[in-house]
């Protein structure tokens, strides 16, 4: 049997503690609303042919 030392049983707690503490923060972020100005870009966007979007390839010559 492996033993294993309070301090360890308290680290290994205090880094799920940590996780749990970014989980609720995503979980938070999910439930925020849209403003109506970023709904209306949203919806600009979207109206926008796809043919006047750049290519991956288009990109990656500019910036690699």
């Amino acid at each position: 049997m492996v033993e294993v030392t309070l301090e360890q049983v308290n680290k290994n707690i205090l880094v799920l503690k940590q996780e749990i503490d970014e989980i609720k923060e995503i979980l938070e972020e999910s439930r925020l609303e849209f403003t109506e100005e970023v709904k209306a870009q949203i919806e600009e966007s979207r109206k926008r042919p796809t043919s006047e979007f750049k290519s991956q390839e288009e990109i990656e010559k500019k910036f690699l």
